[in-house]
């Protein structure tokens, strides 16, 4: 007989799919840790953002100055879109990136004051669910249960649209820094067509 040696030890084993029979406090801290985790690097991508969305607004470098007034770059179009469209992103970034942590941050909040009574009631390992089984809300596109089987499902069984929202506005924030990225590169290497 082969025995997974995390759930012989007892431990607490919260994967995406499932895990032991847990209390509630024990997904508590989970999410707490979850939410904490999201929240720093939105934190830190957001300081980098405010750092940097005003860079093509200034005056270009001396180096590029005699280039930019020959080429005509301060009245093209094509530079000024791309200039605005960076300006654009990062001011995004920025606004995403602020919203995930004031929702992280009253996530957190809850999960400190919930009694762990009032959080869905979770499923023992002898449960009759599968793996294949669909467990979440309405904003997922499942039908609701009352049965929990992994933190990820006791997040969307109890702060389905806080979590939907935090990972949203986080990949988005991120994605919106990427691509002004890659549109600054773009604009610094201008003089080589």
């Amino acid at each position: 007989m082969i025995v997974d040696p995390v759930l012989s030890r007892g431990g607490l084993l919260l994967s995406i799919r499932g895990g032991e029979s847990v209390d509630s406090s024990q997904y508590i801290q989970s999410a707490v840790g979850y939410f904490n985790n999201l929240r720093v690097p939105a934190a830190v991508l957001m300081s980098i953002v405010m750092k940097e969305m005003f860079t093509l607004q200034a005056t270009p470098s001396a180096s590029m100055k005699k280039w930019d007034v020959e080429h005509g770059v301060a009245q093209s179009k094509r530079w000024r879109i791309l200039r605005y469209s960076y300006l654009l992103l990062m001011v995004l970034a920025f606004c995403l990136e602020t919203f995930t942590i004031f929702v992280a941050t009253q996530v957190l909040t809850e999960l400190a004051t919930a009694s762990p009574q009032r959080m869905v009631p979770l499923v023992p390992l002898q449960s009759n669910l599968s793996l294949g089984d669909e467990v979440g809300g309405g904003f997922f596109g499942m039908k609701p249960k009352k049965d929990v089987q992994s933190m990820v499902d006791f997040l969307i069984a109890n702060f389905e649209f806080e979590y939907a929202t935090c990972r949203f506005h986080f990949v988005t924030g991120l994605l919106c820094f990427t691509v002004a990225t890659a549109l600054r590169v773009r604009y610094a290497l201008r003089k080589y067509r």
